[in-house]
């Protein structure tokens, strides 16, 4: 049987989401109380690697077990052993041919930016920055990247082959200081988000123009853009897939 978890957790107390040799990691947590609970080991695949200190409020996992737990049992008994910096939401089964990464048709990220005074019991989950910023600057540039671009000058990772990726949305909300970006695509490289994100806060301070994404994302070269925002204001929001997966199977027992 293959079960489907959505999980929320807070990305200060660990080394990212992948299991890390010598730093403890969400992975590392869920498949050994996964274990405890099923007395036999669990393997989870995640539908992101989230760095260390990001967040998430809907990353998705499955795995595999020959056990049969109904699935609201199995919910409340996990979030006792992983109390209180990680959560699961839901659990589901779903069909064999579901997988959390490679099954996923799009991905929504969020990042929170700060233009309030400096707060320590919350500098763990968004960015600081000083008020002078012009936010309508920062939406005209956030339209340059929406579409489907080469966005080989937004990723720090220099094995990937294709750096093209499709944008669906990318908003800005502002409220009581607090600017929350939201943005939707078909998938996102290492740091990608945190660098857009910085960028647009350096459009924001008037250290680049908003015409100046498009001869950034033209020159695909990094070096135009050598930004990244801290991993602290970064949450995996979502995880979008066909419809066929967002539902419930009735499982059989071996």
């Amino acid at each position: 049987m293959r079960y489907k978890m959505i999980v929320s957790y807070d990305g200060s107390f660990f080394h990212g989401f992948q299991r890390q040799p010598d730093e403890i990691s969400v992975q590392q947590v869920l498949e050994e109380k996964l274990a405890i609970i099923f007395k036999t080991k669990i393997v989870i695949h995640g539908a992101g690697r989230t760095d260390a200190f990001v967040h998430a409020k809907g990353q998705v996992v499955h795995f595999d077990s020959d056990q049969l737990i109904p699935c609201e049992n199995l919910r409340k008994v996990l979030n006792k052993h992983i109390f209180p910096h990680i959560y699961i939401k839901e659990i589901r089964f779903v069909p064999n041919e579901f997988h959390s990464r490679k099954s996923a048709i799009k991905k929504e990220y969020r990042y929170l930016v700060s233009i309030n005074e400096f707060d320590p019991l919350k500098s763990n989950y968004m960015l600081f920055f000083h008020d002078r910023i012009n936010i309508n600057n920062i939406r005209l540039a956030m339209e340059y990247i929406v579409g489907t671009h080469d966005f080989k000058s937004f990723s720090k990772n220099k094995i990937t082959k294709n750096t093209v990726r499709t944008i669906e949305s990318f908003t800005l909300t502002v409220d009581k200081g607090i600017l929350e970006f939201a943005i939707v695509g078909d998938g996102f490289m290492y740091n990608m988000v945190r660098i857009i994100v910085a960028l647009m806060l350096k459009v924001g301070e008037g250290r680049f123009k908003p015409e100046d994404i498009k001869r950034i994302l033209d020159g695909k070269e990094r070096r135009l853009a050598p930004f990244v925002a801290a991993p602290q204001g970064l949450y995996l929001w979502k995880v979008h897939y066909d419809e066929k997966f967002n539902g419930s199977i009735e499982p059989i027992e071996k």
